[in-house]
C-alpha cells in the first residue's frame, strides 16, 4: 500500500511540475508572434534564430513560460525573433515538431537540407528537436544564453 501510495504522489508531481492542467482560457496579449504558417518560422529566419514556444492559452505553466519569453522580447527585438503556437488551436504543429508535454520551447537557428536546425543548451546544432528542447517552465537566464549561442552560431556562419 505504501509503495503505491508513494508512486501516487511522484506521478502526481511529474504531471503537476512539468506539465499543464488546463485551468483557464484567458490568454493575454504579450506581443509575442503567433504562428499559423511554418512560412512564418521560414521568413524570421532570414532575420535571425526563432525561440519558439509550443503550448496553449489554457495551460498555467504556459502562461508563466510566455511572461519569461515576453521579458526576453526587448533584449532580442533587433536580432532574434520570439514565436508562439497554440497547439490545440493547431493540432497539426503538435503533430509536426512532435509535442507531447507542454509548455515545450526550443530555439530554431536556420535550415539546411530542408530541416530546421536548433541550437542545444551547450551551444552545438541538431536536426533533432527532441534534444534540444525545453520542457516545462525554461528560466530567462537559460533561454537567453542559449539564444547568445545561436546567435553568436550564425555570426560564424555568415
Amino acid at each position: 500500500m505504501k509503495k503505491s501510495l508513494f508512486f501516487l504522489v511522484i506521478f502526481c508531481f511529474l504531471l503537476f511540475s512539468s506539465g499543464c492542467a488546463d485551468v483557464d482560457d484567458s490568454g493575454s496579449e504579450t506581443g509575442l508572434i503567433e504562428v499559423t504558417n511554418l512560412s512564418q518560422i521560414d521568413e524570421a529566419l532570414t532575420k535571425g534564430p526563432v525561440v519558439l514556444k509550443l503550448g496553449s492559452k489554457s495551460c498555467i505553466p504556459c502562461q508563466k513560460q510566455e511572461q519569461v519569453l515576453s521579458e526576453l522580447l526587448p533584449l532580442y527585438k533587433e536580432s532574434a525573433s520570439i514565436m508562439i503556437i497554440d497547439v490545440k488551436e493547431h493540432p497539426e504543429f503538435a503533430a509536426r515538431f512532435g509535442v507531447r508535454v507542454i509548455p515545450d520551447t526550443c530555439i530554431i537557428t536556420g535550415i539546411e537540407d530542408g530541416k530546421y536546425m536548433y541550437i542545444r543548451q551547450d551551444g552545438s546544432k541538431s536536426s533533432e528537436r527532441a534534444s534540444a528542447r525545453f520542457l516545462g517552465v525554461a528560466d530567462k537566464e537559460t533561454l537567453s544564453e542559449t539564444l547568445e549561442k545561436a546567435i553568436e552560431s550564425r555570426n560564424i556562419e555568415e
